[in-house]
């Protein structure tokens, strides 16, 4: 948990660093904005995609895999559309303290727990999603911090 509330921050701090014209430029087809409302997205589907692995189910967005999460994301850019920073960090904000209550509500021992899903030969455990979450934190902000240096050295 530690780990990801990390890679939250450091993603956060990115995000504030930008200036409003590059958190709404498009970058490799997102913008740094489109970035965030993925996020807020995946903290929301994560907590869903956690009860249905702890009911012995496949969360949902697998059902997206094969389209590498487009229609998932897509939905997220569309849903959480303001092109306000700070509006969209509040929602941000609020949506990674959901998944962190939620989280905290869970029994240590059930993180880890494999209770039969499996995406392919993997077995989908609540620690390994969470996991994948902040790996794609992690992902995000050095996408956006390599753009923006490329960015601001061509300017």
């Amino acid at each position: 948990m530690q780990r990801l509330e990390q890679a939250v921050e450091a993603f956060r701090a990115c995000i504030w660093a930008l200036s409003e014209e590059l958190f709404l430029k498009p970058m490799d087809g997102w913008s740094p904005r489109d970035v965030v409302a993925h996020l807020i997205g995946w903290n929301r589907h994560t907590i869903e995609g956690c009860r249905q692995i702890l009911s012995g189910q496949k969360p949902f967005y697998f059902e997206d895999a094969h389209n590498d999460y487009s229609n998932v994301n897509a939905e997220s850019v569309q849903c959480y559309s303001s092109t306000s920073r700070l509006n969209l960090i509040e929602e941000f904000d609020r949506s990674f303290e959901e998944l962190r209550r939620y989280l905290f509500s869970l029994d240590p021992s059930r993180w880890e727990a494999d209770l039969g899903v499996r995406h392919g030969r993997w077995a989908i455990t609540v620690g390994n999603t969470i996991d994948a979450l902040r790996s794609d934190y992690d992902a995000h902000r050095q996408e956006i911090e390599q753009w923006t240096s490329r960015n601001e050295g061509a300017g």
